[in-house]
């Protein structure tokens, strides 16, 4: 998820729960958000972390592989990653 969409869903979630509530203890409507933006965060987290996992398992795969084909197409794929991390921080 990227911080735009993570950022759209907590925006839905509280537009949601003020509408929802209008008459409600602004207390507890804000306790009731924090728990759902952890629980938004947690799954989010969770998801993304399970994509880098399947990532470096493919990544790992293939470099341990006997073809040279795949070695390559790994090393290939970590450069080309390794550039545009690089572009987007410098």
């Amino acid at each position: 998820m990227s911080v735009e969409s993570f950022r759209n869903q907590a925006r839905m979630l509280l537009d949601q729960m003020m509408h929802e509530t209008p008459k409600a203890d602004p207390e507890q409507v804000l306790d009731a958000y924090a728990d759902a933006l952890a629980q938004l965060h947690a799954s989010e987290s969770h998801r993304l972390l399970n994509e880098v996992m399947d990532d470096v398992r493919t990544r790992l795969d293939a470099r341990l592989s006997p073809d040279p084909v795949r070695q390559t197409i790994a090393s290939v794929q970590t450069t080309v990653q390794d550039f545009w991390r690089s572009l987007w921080q410098g």
